[in-house]
């Protein structure tokens, strides 16, 4: 190690920082990294990503599920190019391919800090084969953050309550440990071996927070598709402040993108229980299903252009996108993915500029029953709430769109599984006649 920077105040007084909020520390660290040499950023990353190695293994051994020693094989490449070994020599697509196919979705697992150490492992690989290291340096450091607080880096600005929390900042202690240790290696000693002494530490490690075990309450279909309205509404009143992709036409493909996104996230947020898990689980499980086929079904391929296509391309890259499909083409839960709604679009043989449109439209559309005092069709008449009264057996149908049948008096009668969270959840049906909407699966039916 160079003498000189052991005598740096600057590289050994890193740990002593204290950080206001998010943007602070954000700062520094771009400060900070700026002026390093890309080997300490590789080192950087790869340093991260072994700190929260564990957490996966962890994750990994108790779901059955995953393969820590593709994040190994990834980490030994990235400290073979710091022991330097060429870029060249490493098949840097395969590795990262391993990894994408080895990250848990949090739609499947409740593993935080897994999916964050495989992001880490991407950032540290992005770090080899990118030109300018310093972002995916950046981004595997906030990654720990996120790993101890999800949805940390989502808040515009991070809730004080968020930020102060104690594990965040024992967080930031470790990595700043970990900066001021490649800092005062300086850039021509970066065989990597001072850095693997400090993560010998055991302190080091990044920090797997507890689960409630209890689990949270859960809410009703009808708290759900009413708090989803009324933000849905906001959603729309602000975008109609934002700029117009048809005046714009050089950021078009981005702003429909992030018009359908905004739509789509909504839809997950409300289903997956980022507001609170809904207790319908049934409904939520049998509607994830049902939308995944209609996407299954739709097997055409669209033809973007090629600015589009980039666009797609790159946020379906980005591990951290939110979504719970890995591209276009794979079938999404939440909702209709992009992709289906371009080609129903242009079977209606629409232009590509409408097509766009109407993806846009899908985005701001308000059903008809929100723009009513009785938000839905009648919920509340009295034969309706007659027949959510009587105990009734239901048995499936193996029919996506209506799962459940029986029969009263010779009626036949059936469950219709609507577009939750936009319409309410279920319809009854008598007769082949739609009877009325209900919220709720009334305590007195059982369904198979």
């Amino acid at each position: 190690m160079d003498g000189a920077n052991l005598r740096n105040p600057e590289a050994l007084c890193v740990a002593k920082q204290k950080f206001n909020n998010l943007d602070a520390y954000e700062s520094f660290i771009k400060t900070s990294i700026k002026s390093w040499s890309p080997a300490q950023r590789i080192a950087l990353a790869a340093g991260m990503a072994e700190r929260w190695l564990h957490a996966y293994e962890t994750f990994s051994n108790s779901e059955n599920w995953g393969d820590p020693a593709a994040l190994r094989r990834s980490l030994d490449a990235v400290r073979n190019r710091l022991g330097g070994q060429a870029s060249s020599a490493v098949n840097w697509h395969s590795l990262s391919h391993q990894v994408q196919n080895i990250t848990p979705h949090m739609d499947d697992f409740d593993a935080i800090e897994a999916l964050c150490a495989c992001a880490m492992v991407q950032y540290a690989i992005d770090c080899c084969t990118e030109k300018d290291n310093n972002t995916p340096a950046l981004m595997a450091v906030l990654s720990g953050l996120e790993a101890v607080q999800p949805d940390l880096l989502d808040g515009d600005p991070v809730p004080a309550r968020m930020w102060n929390n104690s594990a965040i900042h024992r967080e930031i202690d470790k990595q700043l440990r970990l900066i001021e240790t490649i800092q005062s290696m300086g850039s021509a000693d970066m065989g990597y071996q001072a850095v693997q002494a400090l993560l010998a530490d055991p302190q080091m490690a990044g920090e797997i927070q507890p689960r409630d075990e209890s689990g949270p309450v859960g809410r009703t279909n009808q708290e759900i598709y009413e708090q989803y309205r009324q933000i849905i509404q906001m959603d729309i009143k602000g975008a109609a402040k934002g700029l117009d992709p048809r005046k714009n036409p050089q950021m078009a493909a981005m702003l429909y993108l992030a018009a359908w996104m905004g739509r789509y996230s909504r839809r997950k947020q409300m289903l997956s229980g980022e507001y609170g898990p809904l207790m319908d689980q049934t409904a939520v499980q049998r509607l994830l299903a049902k939308n995944r086929a209609k996407d299954l079904a739709v097997t055409v391929i669209p033809v973007w252009d090629a600015n589009a296509q980039w666009t797609i391309d790159v946020f379906y890259q980005n591990t951290m996108n939110g979504l719970d499909a890995r591209s276009p083409e794979s079938p999404h839960g939440y909702g209709p993915s992009l992709r289906r709604l371009w080609v129903e679009a242009k079977q209606r043989n629409l232009s590509d500029a409408e097509a766009w449109e109407a993806i846009e439209a899908w985005a701001r559309y308000q059903p008809e029953a929100w723009g009513r005092k009785n938000k839905g069709p009648a919920t509340n008449s009295a034969a309706l709430q007659a027949a959510l009264a009587l105990p009734l057996s239901w048995s499936a149908t193996g029919n996506p769109d209506v799962p459940w049948k029986t029969e009263v008096n010779g009626d036949s009668r059936q469950v219709r599984l609507n577009d939750f969270p936009d319409e309410v959840m279920y319809s009854l049906v008598v007769n082949e006649k739609v009877a009325g909407d209900f919220h709720d699966w009334p305590k007195t039916w059982k369904r198979e």
